[in-house]
């Protein structure tokens, strides 16, 4: 009895010690595992040099010009449709150099994020979480650089918008 209770410790000790690692066994979300073409959405990747990552965005989203408080305030990718309705953005945030995903996603709890899920997007560890009071989706990730960046998707309230948007998501990679 004394071998039995001794070897039921030590698998307990050994599965206590293995749940975290159980508990990394993020889903994973590849650009290649999507049939675009069935979408009959058209679009293009858009290259953002400077953080060595790429993004299809469809073509109905125009690449505008971002003013310079926005530039100041981190973003480095602007697209919407035209009658400003929906919108896709992309900011890298400053002062998270060397954060891990772990930190980012206790920060977003302690700041209320909702919904937040954890994933491998390409290879890249991802989250994605809303915010009260707003009507978009966040994805932000570190980049093989060590870059944070996020994605911003709004109107997350438009099912039409949400698949675009997970199309979006999905296609978020390094650059090839």
């Amino acid at each position: 009895m004394k071998k039995f209770l001794a070897t039921l410790a030590v698998l307990t000790l050994a599965l206590a010690m293995l749940a975290p690692a159980l508990a990394e066994d993020l889903p994973e979300i590849n650009w290649t595992d999507i049939d675009i073409e069935s979408t009959g959405i058209e679009g293009d990747f858009y290259v953002f040099n400077d953080v060595a990552v790429m993004v299809w965005i469809p073509d109905i989203f125009e690449s505008l010009d971002m003013t310079a408080e926005e530039v100041e305030d981190g973003m480095i990718g602007k697209f919407e449709i035209a009658d400003g309705s929906a919108g896709i953005y992309a900011q890298l945030l400053s002062g998270a150099e060397g954060m891990t995903m772990e930190a980012m996603v206790s920060g977003l709890e302690a700041s209320g994020a909702t919904e937040i899920d954890r994933c491998i997007l390409n290879g890249l560890d991802a989250a994605s979480y809303t915010l009260p009071d707003t009507d978009a989706v966040y994805v932000l990730f570190v980049t093989e650089a060590g870059n944070i960046l996020q994605f911003v998707m709004t109107p997350a309230s438009d099912e039409g918008f949400a698949a675009v948007a997970q199309l979006v998501t999905a296609s978020i990679q390094p650059e090839q």
